[in-house]
């Protein structure tokens, strides 16, 4: 889901700033407040590392503890080896100690970690502290039999929720399952660039723009209507057939989608306005079973008519970046991960304006944990003339 379960991503030469807000129960982002209820800044600089710099990149948020790659090294904050409060390095197996080309993901029971050259796949269990190591086959069934051939590919994004896992190879193959069982997509429209869990359904991207759910959709969140309850294999979303998608983000329950002209669609669980789409009666969460098209309104209700450059979604809540680069979020605000006072506002059943990004030469990105949600604010090199 929740895009927090990402995939380690190159930032070489690159410097990055976080910016959060939302649940710090287990002191996971290193400050005082249990509850962050405005954006500000995250810092592991009062923390000694055995490297120097201050390079940051996040690679997992969960309930109870993240992840963080810092100057080339993994590290974990919040609650690990039964005690909170901890800021320490990921104790990776030895084989993986020299590998810089995994990739990263877990919940708050197990961390995954796929070698990407070797397809081997390790399990580290929280509870137990114990590794296992799983081989990784990545093979495709032939056309025409069920014997199956070996594929010369590379696994290039893991993501994981509660027990289910996706693994997407760069040759856009889909696997799932913490033992990989090949997932069949050769019906879907284009090659498989992307893939999100949600805590019972799954969603692919291809580079067509065609979006493909399937799982559990007993909450609305597969978008093919109420008459659907589940689905065995990746099925089109008929709603956005004929639209371009350039984005996927899978909540809990719940589904978000970008186009490629800066639209969001929502559908599934709206229980706490995690869709964002306003009604004349701000009270009513209506959940929609097909994707629906979000306006955003400002504070006097004068529709805004800017483009969206990024989604994610958390367990019960949503955010969205515009070009103005602004910040708005809506649905559940318990941990304050909207980025506004989680006393006066316990949720927003629409998106509301709650952040500016106002600094000069950086790019944004969002990303959203369970009950947080991050702004990745990177440095942009001015070139020399």
């Amino acid at each position: 889901m929740i895009d927090y379960f990402f995939l380690k991503k190159s930032i070489e030469c690159v410097k990055m700033e976080l910016y959060v807000t939302g649940s710090n129960i287990f002191n996971q982002w290193l400050c005082d407040d249990l509850v962050i209820n405005e954006f500000q800044i995250f810092s592991p600089s009062k923390h000694k590392l055995e490297t120097g710099g201050s390079r940051t990149n996040i690679l997992q948020i969960n309930w109870s503890y993240n992840i963080f790659e810092i100057n080339d090294t993994l590290h974990i904050s919040g609650a690990w080896d039964g005690k909170e409060n901890q800021f320490t390095k990921v104790p990776l197996p030895s084989e993986c100690v020299k590998s810089k080309d995994l990739c990263v993901t877990g919940n708050d029971y197990r961390i995954i970690l796929v070698d990407k050259k070797m397809s081997a796949i390790r399990v580290l269990d929280i509870e137990k502290k114990e590794v296992k190591e799983l081989n990784f086959h990545i093979e495709e069934p032939i056309e025409a039999g069920t014997k199956k051939k070996k594929l010369v590919d590379t696994i290039s994004k893991a993501v994981l929720s509660s027990d289910s896992c996706l693994y997407l190879t760069q040759g856009g193959h889909v696997y799932s399952g913490i033992l990989p069982s090949y997932v069949d997509t050769r019906h879907c429209i284009g090659t498989v660039i992307d893939v999100q869990c949600g805590y019972e359904h799954f969603m692919l991207l291809t580079e067509e723009g065609r979006v493909y759910t399937w799982g559990n959709g007993r909450r609305l969140q597969l978008g093919h209507g109420d008459i659907v309850s589940s689905l065995e294999i990746p099925t089109e979303v008929e709603a956005l057939a004929g639209i371009k998608i350039i984005k996927i983000s899978a909540g809990g329950w719940h589904s978000l989608a970008l186009s490629e002209f800066g639209d969001v669609y929502a559908w599934g669980l709206n229980d706490t306005g995690q869709q964002g789409i306003k009604h004349l009666n701000e009270e009513h969460n209506e959940s929609f079973s097909v994707p629906t098209l979000v306006n955003l309104f400002d504070e006097q209700g004068i529709e805004i008519t800017r483009n969206v450059k990024d989604i994610a979604c958390g367990s019960k809540h949503s955010a969205l970046l515009l070009d103005d680069n602004t910040i708005w979020t809506a649905g559940c605000n318990k941990y304050g991960q909207l980025g506004i006072s989680e006393q006066k506002y316990p949720s927003s059943n629409y998106f509301r304006n709650v952040f500016q990004c106002d600094k000069e030469n950086r790019n944004y990105s969002l990303i959203c944990g369970p009950w947080n949600t991050v702004i990745c604010c990177t440095f942009v090199k001015k070139k020399h003339k």
